[in-house]
């Protein structure tokens, strides 16, 4: 084998490594579908692992191309959207300050115009709202297992069952520890019954159940 041979072989091995994929909006509704899931999924993914390892309390908002909202919260989203509502409004509503860094200094202080800082909070408000009404009432008092499906995507139908399903688990959930509070309050009132009257009137009281008798 020649030299030739040799340099051709190492070409044609020699990879191109990770092509830049253009930023523009996809065109194939399917494939807009497929990979808003999958970005959605490794941005929560993310936020936990950065709320995770730094302790950083995180609140991330999506909405799809139906306008769908999906949400990520550590510890809850309303919680810290609510408290950097109050920390921003405590300035008084006039500006914000930002930190920025630049060639001559570490860090630098400058004022957002207030203009832009309402607009922010407005944004912030608006989000907030939406992701109440998903959680509760959507409109009109309807519930959000009330909403038509017929127009709904594929995204937004896997949520929708996804959504049954917990429901379903919730409801479950609480009929069983009502029924077991329930027997809980029962069995006490019983036995507050028997200890106040004492032992003959429990025995009345077993009686008149179980034996049929007074009653």
């Amino acid at each position: 084998m020649d030299a030739t041979e040799i340099t051709n072989q190492r070409q044609r091995k020699t990879s191109k490594g990770r092509q830049k994929i253009e930023i523009k909006k996809l065109e194939n509704v399917n494939r807009r579908y497929v990979t808003f899931s999958k970005r959605k999924h490794g941005i929560f993914k993310k936020a936990t692992e950065l709320s995770t390892l730094c302790g950083a309390e995180i609140a991330v908002v999506l909405f799809s191309g139906h306008g769908k909202v999906f949400s990520c919260g550590n510890p809850d989203v309303d919680e810290v959207i609510d408290r950097y509502l109050a920390e921003t409004e405590g300035d008084g509503g006039n500006s914000c300050l930002v930190e920025s860094s630049s060639s001559s200094s570490s860090t630098a202080v400058q004022t957002v115009d207030e203009q832009e800082y309402n607009k922010s909070l407005a944004r912030l408000e608006e989000m907030k709202r939406a992701v109440q009404m998903n959680s509760n009432v959507i409109n009109n008092g309807e519930f959000w297992w009330d909403l038509p499906i017929e127009m709904m995507g594929k995204e937004e139908l896997e949520g929708y069952k996804e959504s049954l399903v917990k429901l379903r688990k919730n409801v479950l959930s609480k009929i069983e520890e009502m029924a077991a509070n329930n027997a809980a309050n029962e069995s006490r009132i019983i036995s507050q019954f028997i200890h106040q009257n004492g032992a003959w009137s429990g025995e009345i009281f077993n009686s008149n159940i179980y034996g049929g008798g007074l009653l």
